[in-house]
């Protein structure tokens, strides 16, 4: 039985909630001197990467999703081209022979909901403030996962730039732990976190 896309929506951030749970939760144990510094930044870096893997699937189970008729869209404009009985037909089209489809950077969903939906909906109502913050998301992603001198440099130069801060917030899990506002305070990683919350809600 169909139901709304907003239940996926839910999930997703359901999931991104749990994962607060555990960075709050190592944030009390660096305060208590259990753990060290190095051990919390790994923290922020690996519930980081689960996130945007998180993010990843939603956007490929919502795609899906519509794709079957399991998720409905509270717009009309949301309307497929094609439509399948089966998830696993609907993957095997997607994914066009390959065993997986990247679906960051974001083009490369927009081209594919091109070929999918009408006028791309709702894979193209993201706007162009939402397009940067989703690659913004990605140069952090491409440095911690990638490590390579490229993937360093494009964090310096897109995240780093001109800001001022300490030494060990210049790196990518530094950053991630690094004060973004204070009163109430709220780290990077926390507001790239609601970030993603409000990308997902715009696609649903």
């Amino acid at each position: 039985m169909a139901r709304a896309a907003t239940s996926l929506v839910n999930k997703f951030i359901g999931h991104l909630n749990y994962l607060e749970k555990t960075r709050s939760k190592m944030e009390y144990l660096f305060s208590r001197n259990h753990i060290v510094r190095r051990d919390i930044e790994q923290v922020y870096a690996g519930l980081y990467m689960e996130a945007i893997t998180s993010l990843e699937t939603f956007i490929e189970n919502l795609f899906l999703g519509f794709l079957v008729g399991q998720l409905i869209h509270k717009s009309n404009e949301v309307v497929h081209r094609v439509s399948f009985k089966s998830y696993l037909i609907a993957r095997k089209v997607v994914y066009g022979g390959n065993q997986y489809v990247d679906w960051f950077p974001y083009y490369r969903t927009e081209k594919r909901a091109a070929a999918f939906f009408r006028n791309g909906y709702p894979f193209t109502y993201l706007d162009n403030m939402d397009k940067q913050q989703i690659e913004k998301i990605l140069y952090i992603r491409n440095a911690i996962a990638h490590k390579s001198n490229y993937s360093l440099n494009k964090f310096e130069k897109e995240i780093i730039g001109s800001s001022i801060l300490m030494p060990r917030e210049r790196t990518p899990s530094g950053y991630l732990r690094s004060v973004f506002r204070t009163a109430p305070n709220q780290t990077r990683y926390e507001e790239l976190i609601i970030e993603m919350s409000i990308i997902s809600r715009k696609l649903c």
